[in-house]
């Protein structure tokens, strides 16, 4: 800007805000990215939102976290300069009883205010998610073993792998005549099936305390065996003595041979 005072010639320059120089160009104000939703199923931790009309072409979204311990804001691994409208943090490692608060901005040329996501704590917030189900076939039994939902190493269920319970659903592969079961342990046997017959079952966990049911794991089929011969041994009795454990049953015919197996009551596979 060249102004003239009195003869003499005066340079003036000014300096404008880069929104105002946007704004100039013909370039618009980012809008904040809405409705940012926060999933938590076991230890992963997924992040979804909208983007504005605005926010279209060449727009990334990074998000910054705030934990207790911090007066200032960082960067949220996993979720910087990302193009599309979901990102996963689970890298993030979080003390899932502290409450966390996020941020999220747009940016191109020039960026968008911050939109603050409700603070939240990720416990809380947690979703049970499928136990893994292994099935083991016998002629007339279905015997199913169960694994807690998320990893061993599991950061979320860490307090609380031994308090699951599970439930069923299970039904013949032929038919839609569902029966429920409620309450079982980690080894669970289901008896008097047909033999040689598909069955169908899924299987979800839960924490009581925490008035938590998560979901159903995927479906799992097995067909049971041929029918067994030999019928099972009778009148099974456990007879203490002292530290001593004896274990008697009847069986209809001589000559036989016999396995038995044991099991804590909540954990693993027979021995």
């Amino acid at each position: 800007m060249m102004v003239t005072l009195l003869g003499a010639t005066t340079l003036v320059l000014v300096t404008l805000a880069p929104w105002v120089l946007s704004a100039a160009a013909g370039g618009k104000n980012l809008k904040s990215p809405q409705k940012v939703e926060v999933d938590v199923i076991d230890d992963n931790f997924i992040l979804r939102w909208n983007r504005s009309e605005e926010s279209v072409g060449n727009v990334t979204f990074s998000f910054d976290c705030q934990k207790p311990e911090m007066d200032n804001w960082i960067k949220l691994p996993g979720c910087q300069n990302i193009t599309s409208t979901k990102c996963n943090f689970s890298s993030l490692k979080l003390n899932v009883y502290e409450e966390i608060k996020l941020r999220i901005r747009a940016e191109k040329e020039n960026t968008s205010s911050w939109y603050e996501v409700d603070s939240f704590i990720p416990f809380r917030k947690a979703q049970i998610g499928p136990p893994e189900v292994h099935l083991e076939a016998e002629d007339k039994a279905i015997v199913i073993y169960i694994s807690p939902p998320g990893t061993e190493d599991s950061v979320m269920w860490a307090l609380d792998r031994s308090s699951f319970t599970y439930s069923l659903v299970i039904w013949k592969n032929s038919s839609s005549v569902e029966e429920r079961i409620v309450n079982i342990y980690s080894r669970h046997k289901i008896s008097k099936l047909s033999p040689e017959t598909t069955y169908c079952l899924k299987v979800k966990a839960a924490l009581l305390t925490s008035r938590k049911i998560g979901v159903y794991s995927p479906v799992h089929c097995i067909k049971t065996t041929v029918e067994n011969e030999l019928p099972p041994p009778e009148n099974i009795e456990v007879i203490v003595q002292n530290q001593n454990y004896v274990l008697k049953w009847d069986y209809t015919y001589a000559n036989m041979t016999f396995q038995v197996q044991w099991l804590h009551l909540h954990f693993g596979r027979p021995r």
